[in-house]
């Protein structure tokens, strides 16, 4: 393995500067049929997959990528990637310091890099780019409030992921995912388990930190803003899709949970 490589090399100079240096903010854009070969970074790395999909190669594992993951790459873990329609990240480099302040003892960080399954510190990164795309008085302290919530829900997803997963939540969540505008009911669900609907409701929020109805909710504007950084319907459409009741709904909805509108998000990605 060669020597560490800067962020800049591939995405270029830094959007923001921030804590003297300890957190450092760079958003690039990556081309069709781009392969990044295996490399290392000397800090840190959480990445939000804001548009495009792709692999990552880190050793002999091959995972796709595409757009509201999050990755976590631990300083020095070799990582390389291809993309196939191009992409756009927002990077998020820390040093080791800043990390072991925040995360005040808790795990976070392994040693091979990984996509983390996290829907809310998913959120929570989207929220530091809207903090450093729209700066004000305040921002500082709200880019140092949502990383560190982001880093407390990449800690409790390795928690959570360590406990030993019932079988039958796996087929709970694939059917909630291929209707998510319009999801089955409770007992569906449950008979689908095998598991009374209290076990159920139970064990989904153990594992996943909320209710089904709020992670239906969640699923509905993850998805709806993969649809918005494509760029290629109406909000209209997107909206009706994705179970709002109409184009009004999910503005206000989208706004809410990531501090801007469809409009200006997809207008963001473009660099207008």
């Amino acid at each position: 393995m060669s020597s560490a490589v800067t962020l800049e090399r591939y995405v270029g100079p830094a959007l923001l500067v921030h804590g003297g240096g300890a957190v450092v903010i760079y958003e690039g854009s990556f081309a069709p049929e781009l392969v990044i070969p295996c490399h290392v970074h000397a800090e840190h790395v959480v990445s939000l997959v804001l548009d495009g999909d792709g692999i990552e190669e880190v050793g002999s594992r091959v995972r796709p990528l595409s757009a509201q993951d999050l990755l976590l790459t631990p300083a020095y873990a070799p990582h390389g990637y291809r993309f196939s329609r191009g992409g756009r990240w927002f990077n998020m480099q820390l040093t080791s310091e800043w990390l072991a302040r925040v995360a005040d003892g808790a795990p976070t960080l392994l040693e091979t890099a990984q996509i983390i399954h996290s829907r809310t510190a998913a959120a929570w990164a989207a929220r530091v780019r809207t903090e450093v795309r729209a700066r004000d008085a305040v921002s500082s302290l709200a880019i140092d409030g949502a990383m560190a919530l982001m880093i407390a829900d990449i800690a409790r997803s390795r928690v959570d992921s360590a406990r030993t997963r019932p079988r039958w939540l796996r087929g709970v969540e694939e059917a909630l995912e291929a209707s998510v505008a319009s999801p089955p009911s409770m007992d569906e669900l449950a008979a689908l388990a095998g598991v009374h609907p209290t076990h159920l409701l139970r064990t989904f929020r153990r594992f996943h930190g909320a209710t089904i109805s709020n992670y239906v909710r969640e699923r509905r504007i993850q998805r709806a803003r993969i649809e918005v950084a494509k760029a290629d319907r109406p909000l209209s459409a997107i909206a009706l899709d994705a179970g709002f009741s109409d184009q009004s709904h999910f503005t206000r909805v989208f706004h809410q949970a990531f501090g801007e509108t469809p409009g200006r998000y997809a207008r963001s990605l473009r660099g207008r």
